[in-house]
């Protein structure tokens, strides 16, 4: 199971070495790091870069986050579309027709990753607009 962490930006430096990036940049504050926040009931997967977490919901409603949490001290592997069934979830203590799956794809050169929809479909809040991808298009993030 994933351990996950609150992120607090004056811990930067403890989460170094230990956050799960899905994007190295040349220091801490340019990385693209693996998040998930709790909204309506669940959580929700996104990233983080700069201290702020990127999330869309189901229903396709971007927002960004002060308050979430970093995956820490695990491997991630990416995954071809057809592996999403050992996708890694949001949140594992839902419901499993509920939970949602990390996608991930890049833009402009750069990864990022979302939720992947019922549709089979990763959506990811580019910094307030929306970056969709259908399957096979994109890569699942699933645990080593």
């Amino acid at each position: 199971m994933p351990t996950w962490l609150d992120y607090q930006s004056q811990y930067l430096s403890f989460y170094c070495g230990r956050a799960v990036f899905i994007y190295s940049g040349q220091d801490s504050d340019s990385s693209v790091y693996v998040a998930r926040t709790f909204f309506e009931g669940c959580y929700v997967p996104g990233f983080a870069f700069n201290g702020v977490g990127y999330f869309v919901t189901k229903e396709r409603q971007l927002f960004q986050a002060c308050i979430f949490q970093v995956l820490v001290e695990a491997e991630i592997k990416l995954g071809d579309f057809s592996q999403l069934a050992d996708g890694m979830v949001a949140d594992d203590v839902v419901n499993e027709s509920e939970q949602i799956k990390f996608g991930s794809f890049e833009i402009g050169g750069v990864r990022y990753c979302g939720l992947v929809d019922s549709q089979n479909t990763c959506h990811i809040n580019f910094f307030g607009k929306i970056r969709s991808k259908r399957a096979p298009q994109f890569k699942v993030l699933a645990l080593r």
